[in-house]
């Protein structure tokens, strides 16, 4: 078998043609560099953008939360003040109902001081002509309530209280008992005996020796001295007054009320 001969000339065909070859090789690598280049690029854009995307919804999130938030508390305050609204209002109308009270109260302030000093006038008035017991207390009272009532500095509702709890202790009066020692003026001379009082039915006394008993005669507005008779009963009803012994019927005299009209 002969081995075949290439000439010169075929040779540099093949040379030429591999290094066309190798050129056109080189040239396409170079494209596919470029190529895969730009796609890399392109993604990496890609990524870029969808990046910015994901940061832009989380953004819208944040502002749509933040305006969820903002509604609900625009919401709440505009609930809040309408409820102010309404607590104002009412207080409005409670401020002019209180002005009104105080108006008519100052009103009555005027009207009832004038018939807080009457009934004390009056009280004044029937303490001097009642019966004399505890003659000092109850001109002491009414002295200190004389003045009280020129006090200013006492409001009209205390100086109304204290003239009708004077009242009420008086009332009182005519349906208790009570026994006590005071002074007595007996034909110009001045004696310590013990008082009866049997509400304001009688006012009796008996010397603290047990000796001598009298009552208050309303009729004659004087002491006047009982009989003897008299003696036990008025010891048994000031054991009675004093709580030494229990409540049971005692015999003294009491003068029948007479109209005075």
């Amino acid at each position: 078998m002969k081995a075949s001969v290439i000439g010169p000339s075929l040779l540099s065909i093949i040379v030429i043609a591999v290094a066309i070859l190798a050129a056109g090789n080189s040239a396409a690598q170079e494209g596919l560099k470029d190529a895969v280049s730009r796609q890399v690029r392109a993604q990496e854009a890609s990524a870029a953008v969808q990046e910015r995307i994901n940061a832009l919804d989380d953004q819208t999130r944040e502002m749509l939360n933040e305006y969820r938030q903002t509604m609900s508390q625009v919401a709440d305050l505009e609930a809040y003040n309408q409820q102010l609204e309404r607590l104002v209002a009412s207080q409005n109308v409670e401020l002019a109902d209180f002005e009104r009270q105080f108006t008519d109260i100052e009103t009555t302030k005027r009207q009832i001081l004038p018939l807080i000093l009457r009934m004390l006038e009056v009280l004044r008035e029937f303490v001097a002509v009642d019966m004399p017991f505890l003659p000092l207390e109850r001109k002491l009272r009414i002295s200190e309530l004389q003045n009280l009532m020129g006090r200013p500095d006492v409001p009209t509702s205390e100086k109304y209280r204290r003239v009708t709890e004077a009242y009420q202790i008086e009332l009182e009066y005519g349906h208790t008992i009570e026994g006590y020692q005071g002074e007595i003026d007996i034909g110009g001379e001045t004696r310590t005996v013990a008082f009866l009082r049997y509400g304001r039915l009688g006012l009796y006394y008996m010397t603290l020796d047990g000796i001598e008993i009298g009552q208050w005669d309303k009729e004659s507005d004087s002491w006047q001295k009982l009989d003897d008779d008299y003696r036990q009963s008025m010891d048994r009803a000031m054991r009675i007054a004093r709580k030494q012994l229990p409540p049971d019927l005692t015999r003294l005299p009491v003068r029948a009320p007479e109209d005075r009209t």
